[in-house]
């Protein structure tokens, strides 16, 4: 898990270069933090996306591109996927249920 730290003192430089990066090519920042697997993941997940959606879903298909894109930045610079994000949001809100459930029932 690299960050901007490590490659740049210069950390707003650093993730600046990296949006630019991932807007013109897909997982880009990935590649430039070091994360070679990922960031070929990311983009090749993106052309397969576009791909196959962007034909009779052209508005999917962008938001598909947006959305890789934007969770690839994210991993790249703070180690986080978007998924795992959510997953922990979706965590809380059920431990949050669970407890205010509990409490009612009880």
């Amino acid at each position: 898990m690299n960050t901007t730290e490590s490659m740049d003192g210069n950390t707003t430089l650093a993730k600046t270069a990296m949006v630019a990066a991932e807007i013109l090519v897909p997982g880009a920042s990935n590649l430039v933090a070091g994360n070679v697997g990922t960031g070929v993941a990311t983009f090749v997940g993106t052309v397969a996306a576009v791909a196959v959606l962007a034909p009779t879903m052209p508005i999917l298909g962008a938001l598909a591109a947006i959305g890789l894109r934007i969770n690839s930045y994210k991993l790249a610079t703070t180690g986080t996927s978007l998924l795992s994000d959510a997953s922990t949001a979706l965590n809380a809100a059920n431990e949050k249920i669970s407890k205010s459930s509990g409490k009612t029932a009880g």
